[in-house]
């Protein structure tokens, strides 16, 4: 049965916000704009809006400042002997600079390695603003859609992230046992000392001694009730494991 336009947007946010890194695609400003393709390190906005970090002595970088349109293609790692049975996603859109500390923040959460040179003069944070998306689900699947689709409700991505950080803390100080359920029994994930870092409407980022892993909602959410009212359940849920 084929997804709808929700359901497939929500698809695409998945395979997204369990990506750290995507491969970026500009064109080349010292070459008459050819295509030019590098793999950067990517965290994701409440909304699902990519968030970088580039240094302005990059030629993606150099790039963006003559023509901001740009494309990132977030892929999924696949065993099958094809490669193109693995599903992923090429987002089109516009790269911006972004001097917001919440952006800085979430980006620093799941890449705290880049704090040691993200206050370098000659590197800023960046936002792509979505405006078009090419989903591939496998072999000869492919669609279009409007970035409409595939950004998280606007509503549901700024309540989340207001309270994002209150939540985590609370997870982190009050419930430290049902983080360790979520890795150990829902991600099978070895080791203890789980941390939720990050939450928003599809889900929650974990992470423990440099090792990430992401905890998808059965569904999407729109504000901390439901978080909370998910979180419980997921928690019941693992200890039956």
């Amino acid at each position: 049965m084929a997804l709808t336009r929700k359901e497939l947007g929500r698809e695409i946010r998945l395979l997204m916000r369990a990506s750290r890194s995507a491969t970026l695609s500009t064109g080349l400003a010292i070459a008459d704009a050819w295509p030019y393709g590098s793999l950067v390190t990517v965290a994701l906005d409440a909304d699902a809006c990519p968030l970088l970090l580039l240094s302005g002595l990059s030629d993606h970088t150099r790039n963006l400042d003559e023509d901001n349109r740009a494309s990132l293609l977030f892929t999924r790692p696949t065993r099958h002997r094809n490669p193109q049975r693995s599903p992923r996603v090429t987002i089109l859109g516009r790269i911006q600079p972004t001097d917001r500390p919440a952006h800085a923040r979430r980006f620093l959460d799941m890449h705290p390695e880049a704090e040691m040179y993200a206050g370098f003069g000659d590197f800023n944070f960046y936002r792509m603003s979505i405006e078009r998306a090419h989903w591939v689900g496998g072999f000869a699947k492919a669609q279009w859609l409007r970035g409409i689709d595939v950004v998280a409700h606007s509503a549901a991505a700024k309540a989340l992230a207001k309270s994002a950080a209150d939540i985590c803390e609370h997870m982190n100080t009050d419930h430290a046992d049902a983080v360790a359920l979520y890795a150990q029994a829902l991600l099978k994930r070895r080791g203890a000392g789980w941390r939720m870092i990050g939450v928003d409407p599809d889900g929650a980022d974990l992470q423990r001694a440099g090792r990430f892993a992401r905890l998808d909602f059965p569904e999407t959410v729109s504000d901390a009730g439901q978080v909370r009212d998910v979180l419980v359940a997921l928690a019941a849920k693992a200890r039956d494991f």
